[in-house]
């Protein structure tokens, strides 16, 4: 039997942090990212936290689907309201993605890696990604959505066709790992690294993403909906776009 998430736990641990409140738990949502997003337009303040056992319409980068069966995994959403400008949001998805490394590292003890743009991965299996959307009035985010979407407790399956194959926490522990300390522990992690953002800290975080990425030195093929494009990934800037 799953530990379900539990919100007053959540806010219990959280207790002086961004994210203690407010809190919208659902057993069951079509998506994080959509409710956040239509929380943002009403004028939700930053902070909000969505969270749920089972997205049925869940998706990633691309209109992508992520499969995850209820009640198994981490899926959840953070409203920000960011002082940036509209072209350095993406340095966003890759402070939660360093967040998410650091927690699995703490709670579970793995050691992951950054896959550019938006995946976590172990070894050459995905075990998270992020979704980040945003909206800009006057070249500035007025307010940005990120989801995650972490395999914490189950056996995923093969994927079939070209899917990349995926792992999860369970899989390379073999242990049952905690959503709830899992989760406060990435938030935790995510609020301090998203004060340096603020503050204009960046240096540290520009040299720790560089290092934990492991496309760096690689072959890669970057593609769009507009075009494809082939060379060597040299690093990551400090605004999170690919250096190639």
């Amino acid at each position: 039997m799953h530990e379900p998430l539990q919100p007053d736990f959540l806010k219990k641990h959280l207790a002086a942090s961004l994210f203690a409140s407010p809190i919208h738990y659902h057993a069951s949502m079509d998506s994080t990212n959509a409710l956040a997003r239509t929380l943002a337009a009403h004028g939700a303040p930053e902070g909000t936290l969505v969270i749920t056992e089972e997205q049925t319409t869940g998706r990633g980068r691309r209109g992508r689907s992520w499969v995850s069966p209820a009640g198994a995994n981490l899926l959840f959403s953070l409203l920000l309201r960011p002082p940036l400008e509209g072209e350095r949001v993406f340095v966003l998805t890759m402070v939660l993605a360093l967040a998410g490394l650091k927690a699995i590292k703490r709670v579970a003890g793995v050691d992951a890696l950054i896959k550019w743009p938006n995946d976590l991965y172990v070894g050459t299996r995905k075990l998270a990604g992020v979704l980040t959307e945003f909206s800009v009035r006057e070249k500035k985010v007025d307010w940005a959505v990120l989801g995650m979407g972490m395999n914490v407790g189950w056996h995923p399956e093969v994927p079939q066709g070209s899917g990349a194959p995926a792992t999860s926490l369970l899989e390379e522990t073999g242990q049952p790992v905690s959503r709830n300390e899992l989760l406060v522990e990435i938030l935790k992690g995510f609020e301090a690294l998203y004060r340096d953002v603020v503050r204009g800290s960046m240096e540290a975080l520009y040299d720790e993403w560089n290092h934990k990425c492991l496309v760096l030195g690689k072959a890669v093929v970057i593609e769009s909906d507009m075009e494809r494009i082939e060379g060597r990934a040299l690093r990551i800037d400090d605004c999170g776009a690919l250096i190639i």
